[in-house]
């Protein structure tokens, strides 16, 4: 009779609960939501074949029954509506944000097995942190959070730009309320220091410049179609030397028309 469920912007993705107790329904609502808070870096963003943003809702729903009275709801601009039923046969009782814990890549290890979240990536950041003379340096390059010193290198692959400046302030703000003095948060690269970032990141993992400068995490990514030259949408920002005309990334291109892919709230444009 009832539900605890889980959406995905809007889509049902599982159940919680079930029961056919309603009090019972409740308690339950109310501790998941206890538990929800120890999620530390939640999921934002999803990856089907584009990145999109991503919320989460926990709701409690009935069976809906004629006579039932529907919540009155705000939508996306602020206007009021009576809500429908979930899949047109569960009445919604009361909703909840829903945290999910976010998981990342790290360079070394599986990208699809052997995924990690914030917890472990706190292990290798803070090998030899309380060493004065161990000073460690982590960057935000497009997607990918960089740590590193003279002898030590690591790599955390995030679905995009936003992910990774996330996890840098996190990590920054655990860092100083332990009182740690021996990681330098240096920030978004700056163009200055990209380049130098892309021969690090090249000399450390070997991966062909393409790879390197991805700028998301979308391995089929969209291409925008032209007949000379085609850049893939995971490479959208490269910097652009002159906007009338773009520069192609592929040197046995160069004398070609390319295809630069910008992203927009409508979709993308294409130079």
């Amino acid at each position: 009779m009832y539900r605890i469920i889980v959406t995905q912007n809007g889509v049902v993705k599982k159940t919680l609960y079930k029961s056919n107790d309603i009090e019972k329904s409740f308690i339950r609502f109310r501790g998941i939501k206890k538990e929800n808070k120890s999620v530390l870096f939640t999921k934002e963003h999803i990856n089907t074949n584009a990145i999109i943003p991503v919320q989460f809702k926990m709701h409690i729903v009935k069976n809906s029954e004629d006579g039932d009275k529907f919540r009155v709801v705000r939508d996306v601009y602020g206007k009021t509506k009576v809500e429908e039923p979930i899949l047109g046969k569960w009445t919604v009782l009361d909703d909840h944000p829903y945290r999910v814990e976010e998981k990342f890549w790290m360079y070394g290890r599986d990208s699809k097995k052997n995924r990690i979240t914030i917890h472990e990536i706190v292990k290798p950041l803070m090998l030899h942190a309380y060493k004065k003379t161990m000073v460690k340096q982590v960057i935000v390059v497009h997607n990918k959070l960089i740590f590193y010193n003279e002898d030590e290198f690591g790599m955390v692959l995030c679905k995009c730009k936003k992910d990774a400046q996330r996890l840098h302030h996190a990590l920054a703000k655990a860092c100083k309320k332990n009182k740690i003095h021996s990681i330098m948060f240096m920030g978004t690269a700056c163009e200055v220091v990209l380049s130098r970032m892309y021969d690090l990141i090249k000399e450390k993992t070997g991966w062909p410049m393409s790879k390197i400068y991805r700028k998301t995490t979308i391995n089929e990514p969209k291409i925008a179609q032209n007949d000379a030259c085609l850049i893939s949408s995971a490479m959208v920002g490269v910097t652009l030397y002159d906007s009338s005309k773009p520069t192609c990334l592929f040197s046995s291109f160069k004398s070609m028309n390319c295809s630069y892919v910008i992203p927009s709230k409508c979709g993308t444009k294409a130079w």
